[in-house]
């Protein structure tokens, strides 16, 4: 069995940098600031995927996501922004997380 390799602690200090918190953390997702925008980990250990809450404004996610890119590459660490999320509580009160990507065309 391979356990992926994860920089949390790296990704803990890109936020930091920014005075953002690491809200919630599971598998390969990080929530941050209370379910403003999230950071997904890849196949590659440099290199986090950017998804924004569906809710937050474009206008600020747009310097939101400078700003992570410019503290990630000083960490030689590359952030992609891929689009939206929203959460979804199902029927058996899990949440579901609904990834929507740009190529969607809902970014």
């Amino acid at each position: 069995m391979k356990i992926p390799h994860r920089a949390l602690g790296i990704v803990r200090e890109i936020v930091t940098e920014l005075r953002h918190d690491i809200t919630y953390a599971y598998e390969d997702l990080v929530f941050i600031d209370h379910n403003a925008y999230l950071l997904q980990f890849t196949d590659s250990p440099d290199m986090v995927h950017l998804y924004f809450n569906i809710e937050f404004p474009e206008e600020d996610a747009e310097v939101m996501t400078r700003n992570l890119v410019e503290s990630a590459e000083k960490r030689n660490i590359g952030v992609l922004r891929k689009g939206h999320y929203e959460l979804t509580q199902t029927t058996d009160d899990t949440i579901e997380v609904k990834f929507y990507n740009r190529k969607e065309g809902i970014d």
